[in-house]
């Protein structure tokens, strides 16, 4: 099925282009008239004003991103088109047809394997749900708690010697001295809607999804580097062989590192806590399980650890997609292959919003990937087109199978 979107969507691009031979204008013209749902997209698609309004209403994108998704998803135009064995006549499966992108005579369609429905009414709410944005609570030694996106760039508070500093969106650690007497630890927790950065004493970044938290020490001992995560993070570790870098991942595994890029996803409504490795090499234990010794990473791989399993292990996954891996860092969603169960949890997590399913959670895959600055309401009008209906009340989506 995915064969044929690619072939069809390549087709239309060609279309565009006006650069269809004969045989493939009537392979254009069979997959149009053979459905209702097909005529009125490809009409869609026809519109340069809707084209253009989708551009700028779904992507946020530079135009050498975008070339180089439609290159991914698209045949090249201007070759010929491989025609699949057959073109399906049933009624194509969609799931996103709304985000069509024209740019220089390309087109790239998110479009998914799932059924084309006819278009639903998305009850909207009369305040604008907004996308999440920078901001994060910090929790000082004693206790006090500083709003970080409520304030200005300079200097927030001393901590055991160290000046506790913010900077354009960013937190950041300087220490006056490399031991101070005792240790004090500070905690940055991002709520639901809220992400933020922060720099340690070490030199280390940390980049915290939303709904997540850090513990960490405001200047780290002689010895170790060490650190508690809960929820998503990316850690750009600075190399020191005097002291190992170590995360401790919702109080259950334990990750060893020297120098090196990865991320952590342990959010306690997900299946399982993944450690995904950029560069460098980490290591990661259970220290509680026979495997305490843990298993050696190398760039690409993921090591998946069960998060309420009665056994635990560790899986080694090879070739992970990192660019996936990596999306809400860089300011994307990417629900490539993604469960219906799996954007929603996304999208609580970054507007601030609460999903229920009122009757059953439909079987839906999704591809493609979308700016995470778009409003909840115009992402909502790309969900629109699948085999659900929702209902928005208040900071409730309430999703409803059809």
């Amino acid at each position: 099925m995915t064969e044929n979107i690619h072939y069809i969507a390549g087709l239309i691009g060609k279309h565009l282009e006006n650069s269809l031979n004969a045989e493939e204008n009537s392979a254009l013209e069979e997959w149009i008239n053979s459905s209702e749902n097909n005529r009125s997209l490809f009409n869609e698609i026809n519109d340069q004003q809707q084209l253009t309004a989708n551009l700028h209403r779904f992507y946020a994108y530079d135009s050498d991103r975008i070339s180089a998704k439609i290159r991914e998803q698209i045949p090249a135009f201007g070759q010929p088109v491989q025609k699949p064995a057959r073109i399906v006549h049933s009624r194509w499966k969609w799931a996103a047809a709304a985000a069509v992108l024209l740019l220089a005579g390309s087109t790239y369609l998110l479009l998914t394997d799932q059924q084309k429905q006819p278009p639903v009414v998305v009850a909207a709410d009369p305040v604008t749900i907004a996308p999440g944005k920078e901001g994060a609570i910090l929790t000082l030694a004693d206790g006090r708690e500083v709003v970080l996106d409520s304030l200005g760039n300079g200097v927030i508070a001393q901590q055991n010697g160290t000046s506790v500093v913010l900077s354009n969106g960013q937190l950041i650690y300087d220490p006056a001295r490399e031991n101070a007497s005792g240790m004090q630890y500070n905690q940055m927790t991002t709520p639901k809607g809220r992400q933020f950065r922060v720099t340690l004493p070490d030199g280390t970044k940390v980049w915290l999804n939303a709904a997540s938290s850090i513990r960490y020490p405001t200047v780290f001992a002689e010895n170790e580097r060490k650190v508690e995560v809960f929820g998503e993070a990316c850690f750009e570790v600075a190399k020191d062989a005097r002291k190992p870098f170590l995360v401790t991942v919702n109080n259950k595994a334990e990750i060893s590192v020297l120098g090196t890029l990865f991320n952590v996803n342990a959010y306690e409504n997900e299946e399982a806590i993944n450690t995904t490795l950029l560069n460098g090499s980490v290591k990661v234990a259970i220290p509680s399980s026979a495997r305490a010794d843990g298993v050696i990473l190398k760039p690409g791989q993921q090591a998946r650890i069960g998060m309420h399993k009665a056994t635990e292990e560790i899986q080694v996954l090879n070739n992970e997609d990192l660019e996936k891996v990596m999306a809400w860092k860089n300011g994307l969603f990417n629900f490539e292959g993604a469960h219906l169960e799996e954007v929603m949890r996304q999208l609580e997590r970054w507007y601030n919003i609460d999903v229920v399913y009122e009757n059953g959670i439909p079987d839906i895959r999704f591809l493609g990937e979308m700016s995470r600055q778009i409003a909840l309401a115009d992402l909502l009008e790309i969900l629109r087109r699948t085999e659900v209906d929702f209902r928005v009340e208040g900071r409730k989506l309430i999703v409803l199978n059809k």
